[in-house]
């Protein structure tokens, strides 16, 4: 009976070849880098923000994209973690940016039904898709980094994990143009900026799981 034993676990282990742990470091510099050059391609291909340029802030600007960027390093944590499945590990720390960040369209409806701006013109409307599809763009390679990392490791939780990829990637790809992008309008942000979050948290929610299962 042992010898048997030994003969089973032996053919079990024989093809097994050891792997190197995935590193939450590793994963997280990579996700920051991507927002990095995504970052860097924005500035590279549109500009500059004038008054980011010579250090002027506006207050509303400021305030909504470092939530952006808070939210999108936020999920981006909670992802690579998800890649580590271990036992207790919480991962509802991104919901607190989360919620922060869902005040800007809350903020955009009440200015918009108080008549504070008009967000149906057609320049209005130019203009907020076109922050759409290049915020969109410039998601794309933090969504690649992280679902390449989570195919390294075993998500547990496909779906979720595909959701807050999609977060993730939709915040930085925002705060990328958002370097670029001039509108300091609430309505504006609170649409058509959060509108690239939403937008990719979507993507991220369909496309990731399939990719992710084990």
């Amino acid at each position: 009976m042992t010898q048997n034993s030994d003969a089973l676990i032996a053919n079990l282990v024989g093809n097994l070849q050891p792997v190197k742990p995935i590193s939450f470091a590793r994963g997280l510099g990579y996700a920051l880098s991507a927002a990095a050059i995504s970052a860097l391609a924005v500035v590279a291909a549109f500009g500059i923000r004038p008054d980011v340029l010579a250090g002027r802030f506006d207050p509303v600007y400021l305030i909504a994209t470092g939530l952006f960027l808070v939210l999108g390093i936020a999920a981006a944590v909670t992802v690579i973690v998800m890649s580590r499945p271990q036992v207790g590990t919480d991962h509802s720390g991104w919901v607190w940016a989360a919620a922060m960040v869902a005040l800007l369209p809350v903020a955009a409806l009440i200015v918009s039904f108080g008549g504070g701006s008009d967000i149906l013109s057609r320049e209005s409307i130019a203009h907020g898709l076109e922050c759409l599809m290049v915020g969109s763009g410039a998601s794309l390679l933090v969504f690649a980094i992280l679902v390449g990392w989570l195919r390294k490791g075993a998500p547990t939780a496909p779906d979720r994990a595909g959701l807050l990829t999609g977060i993730a990637a939709g915040s930085l790809g925002i705060f990328a143009f958002s370097l670029h992008c001039a509108d300091n309008d609430i309505v504006h942000i609170g649409m058509w900026h959060s509108g690239v979050v939403l937008l990719m948290a979507g993507l991220g929610r369909a496309l990731v799981p399939p990719l992710v299962r084990w």
